[in-house]
């Protein structure tokens, strides 16, 4: 699974209003190269923001040969981009006014390609075959490759956007870099002060340097790793958000009432939402008012959530602060749906990301 994509499927209806035209003079940056195989076929340029979502800034179509060439103005500071086909993506960084060349098959897109136009853009390339050949589910070699990362592209990357890159990268929906864990902590902590030495002004910095001394107070105010994360996995994290009819409703208010609770995190504008909801209301009616659900959503339309979450049975809530929410972060998500349940006595005891997984659980 990758970062956060509900809005991938939403971004060709929003093209038209999202492609931003250059003023002549201004700078760009290109990016062109072959898709073999890929005869007039869609091809969506987004940029990242600084809550994990794509945003659209312009298209274009490859030609009988596959070829393509997509312009836009040059960002202020370094940021990362994607090039996308279908639900393929290769990634890339911008710094200023690169021509990237990226070339790459129909057939393998987003696992076959080649990035060329910038160090930068080769070394985030070489990181991403590196990691998609990474078992995820060894520690020990998850362990050794994140040192890897660090030790290659990372330690003399002089504040480079790859450093924020890797750190922030989302893998089987949890992040690759968990500042919560003490060891990942001292890698944030060197791309930190990497960036607040060669780029002090880039955005950037400020949220590596928030996440690094956020990570030192937990560390230094628990008495070890294993009891924060202990801590962490079993204690009840507490949710107060208003309910479809403007009343706030906390997490514990639900939970440890002497019944499993299963909490949501959701969105009700996205595509499969009505069939996400119908498979909850399977589950919830199955098991006949020995399960309770607490459903967070993080729609930018309110009244759209609020018309989807009024026929539902069980307790709704909206997150005004979105793909920003506090809770997000602290639950650690990194897709949506995620599914976690409390049990009776108000522990947290596991976590789902697939209807079927949770079903398996209950």
């Amino acid at each position: 699974m990758k970062l956060i994509s509900y809005f991938n499927k939403l971004i060709m209806a929003f093209i038209p209003a999202a492609i931003m035209v250059s003023c002549a003079g201004e700078p760009e940056f290109k990016v062109s190269g072959c898709i073999e195989g890929a005869d007039d076929q869609s091809l969506i340029l987004a940029k990242s923001d600084f809550h994990g979502r794509w945003i659209a800034v312009d298209s274009t179509r490859t030609n009988s040969k596959g070829e393509y060439t997509i312009k836009s103005d040059a960002p202020a500071s370094a940021e990362i981009y994607r090039l996308s086909l279908a639900d393929k993506f290769i990634y890339f960084p911008i710094d200023s006014t690169e021509n990237i060349t990226i070339n790459s098959t129909a057939k393998d897109f987003g696992s076959d390609f080649t990035v060329e136009g910038s160090e930068t853009a080769v070394n985030m390339a070489a990181f991403e075959k590196e990691l998609q050949k990474l078992d995820t589910k060894d520690p020990e070699k998850v362990k050794q490759f994140k040192k890897e990362v660090f030790n290659k592209y990372l330690r003399e990357s002089r504040g480079s956007i790859i450093g924020y890159y890797v750190l922030t990268k989302i893998v089987d929906g949890k992040p690759l870099y968990d500042a919560a864990d003490r060891g990942d902590a001292r890698y944030y902590a060197a791309v930190a002060t990497s960036f607040d030495q060669f780029r002090p002004d880039d955005p950037h910095a400020g949220m590596l340097r928030e996440i690094s001394v956020e990570a030192m107070r937990r560390h230094n105010a628990g008495s070890g790793k294993k009891r924060v994360i202990e801590a962490e996995e079993i204690a009840m994290i507490d949710i107060d958000l208003q309910n479809d009819k403007g009343n706030n409703v906390k997490l514990s208010d639900v939970v440890g009432k002497g019944k499993p609770v299963v909490l949501v995190f959701s969105m009700m504008t996205a595509e499969d939402s009505p069939a996400l909801n119908l498979a909850l209301s399977e589950i919830y009616n199955s098991k006949a008012g020995s399960v309770d659900f607490y459903q967070v959503s993080f729609d930018a339309d309110q009244y759209a959530w609020r018309d989807a979450a009024k026929n539902l049975k069980w307790t709704t809530v909206i997150d005004p602060a979105g793909q920003t929410s506090n809770a997000l972060r602290q639950y650690n998500v990194g897709v949506l749906p995620t599914f976690f349940i409390y049990d009776g006595a108000g522990a947290l005891t596991d976590r789902a990301q697939t209807i079927k997984e949770l079903k398996s659980k209950l």
